[in-house]
């Protein structure tokens, strides 16, 4: 029995991450992360054709009046996605943990996820339909699928507060 003692080995570790989370939430409260279409000097007008297609927009001109229809592909997202993205960036966080990752990093995977999530909304959009004359200029029945610039442009970045 002597001999059987001798040879167990105990190893204890220690798995207290609540000082690894404190940081991580600590430093979280250091950012912000943005989503959409940013006015930057390059695209400046892709920040106004996402205004438009979000919200919508009346124009009057001499000879008609245009109503560019609310398609709403950046807001309608958040209010179907908030509660996926919340458990993803829960997963994200516990992730962190285990890997030492930094807050930004979190927030950044996050931005890449909402990002593909509003990137599709814009690709599968169907209603409301696009007038006939714009089917027959675009070629196309879906209201933003002829907007690729916009969709490419869907960013988010991670910024300091």
């Amino acid at each position: 029995m002597g001999d059987m003692m001798a040879r167990i080995r105990i190893r204890v570790r220690d798995n207290n991450n609540i000082p690894k989370l404190t940081r991580l939430l600590k430093d979280l409260k250091k950012y912000r992360l943005e989503v959409g279409v940013f006015g930057d000097g390059k695209d400046p007008d892709y920040a106004m054709i996402a205004s438009v297609h979000e919200f919508g927009m009346v124009i009057n001109t001499k000879k008609a009046t245009i109503n560019i229809p609310e398609r709403s592909f950046i807001r309608s997202t958040f209010d179907e996605k908030e509660n996926e993205w919340y458990e993803f960036f829960k997963r994200q966080i516990k992730k962190a943990i285990i890997s030492d990752s930094d807050a930004e990093s979190v927030l950044g995977l996050l931005g890449e996820r909402m990002v593909k999530d509003i990137r599709a909304k814009i690709r599968d959009l169907k209603d409301p339909p696009n007038a006939p004359s714009t089917i027959a200029a675009k070629k196309s029945s879906n209201p933003l699928i002829a907007t690729t610039g916009l969709r490419q442009r869907i960013t988010y970045r991670v910024v300091s507060v």
